[in-house]
């Protein structure tokens, strides 16, 4: 029988990570899973959030999904059946991986015979789609195009006439796919996911209400001609109110460069770690459980790579 692939694709920060583990928490958690996780970032985050759950993490590093495109994803897949056996496989590609591309990997004829291409969703973050369409279609649209399921985040602040407006401008690129317009709060996970297995679409504007993690690191490709993007690892201790400083900074100014993506966990006073979140016009900032070693991750255009380091590395 042939492994199930699930591919969880968005745009930088559209709520990839966090859908995955309600998926797991909600439906998938009695199911054997593994989790390939594709990184653009320097420095990974999201497996140290993931990791809060308690999940294995194990890192690839030899390879990249949507970018190289090399015999390393299909040698990886491979791997995977032969040690673990898992019933389902759930790929996180990076946000400004193109979805084609994936799918392209995964249907590979050395993988034929091995996987089957399951749930193609796509989350779309409707506050931003407007910016996004309009400064990064190649790779915005790319992911709405293939996408057999779109599920619409942040609509629970958003005006119904701005949520019928996103669905008419998805509705253009991809005009097959099921849109799913609900609030995540109200969203009952295993609803989605009998859906977004079916076979058959749905008509437009539908509203519906054991595990390990695999990371692999991107390399070159073209979306390094478009995006740039810088990580690192520092030893620094922050307060609270001295990150929110720095992530409003990247709202208002653009002496770091175009920020579209900024993601981190640090230490503050009193032996305390948070983590952070920015995408434009949104930071979420949350006490998280201690870590080893402070991270950060920026995607963007224009970064001011030697700025970035003074603020989060220089003591």
């Amino acid at each position: 029988m042939k492994i199930k692939i699930d591919i969880i694709s968005g745009f930088l920060g559209a709520g990839k990570t966090t859908l995955i583990k309600e998926m797991i928490s909600q439906k998938l958690y009695n199911e054997k899973v593994v989790i390939i996780e594709n990184e653009f970032g320097e420095v990974g985050i999201d497996g140290e959030l993931i990791r809060e759950s308690g999940l294995e993490i194990k890192e690839i590093n030899s390879g990249c999904i949507c970018c190289s495109l090399t015999q390393d994803f299909e040698k990886s897949i491979e791997e995977i059946i032969e040690k673990i056996n898992p019933g389902r496989i759930i790929i996180e590609p990076s946000g400004v991986g193109k979805l084609s591309e994936i799918i392209k990997a995964c249907k590979s004829e050395r993988l034929e015979d091995l996987i089957q291409v399951n749930m193609l969703i796509t989350v779309v973050d409707v506050e931003r789609f407007c910016l996004y369409i309009s400064n990064f279609g190649e790779f915005f649209e790319d992911q709405i195009k293939n996408a057999k399921t779109i599920l619409l985040s942040r609509t629970n602040n958003t005006g119904k006439e701005e949520i019928e407006l996103v669905t008419r401008e998805i509705q253009k690129i991809n005009s097959r796919g099921n849109i799913v317009s609900t609030p995540w709060q109200e969203l009952k996970l295993n609803t989605i996911i009998s859906l977004a297995e079916k076979n058959t679409i749905s008509p437009i504007n539908k509203k519906v209400k054991n595990i390990r993690v695999v990371k692999e690191k991107v390399k070159k490709s073209n979306s390094h001609k478009v995006f740039q993007s810088w990580g690192l690892e520092t030893p620094r201790i922050f307060t609270k109110n001295k990150i929110e400083d720095i992530v409003r900074k990247f709202d208002i100014s653009k002496e770091y460069g175009n920020i579209l993506r900024a993601k981190g966990i640090v230490e503050i006073q009193d032996n305390r770690w948070i983590q952070f979140n920015y995408v434009p016009g949104d930071i979420q900032i949350t006490e998280v459980s201690p870590n080893y070693n402070g991270k950060v991750s920026i995607i963007g255009t224009g970064l001011n790579k030697n700025k970035l380091n003074k603020i989060f590395h220089d003591i």
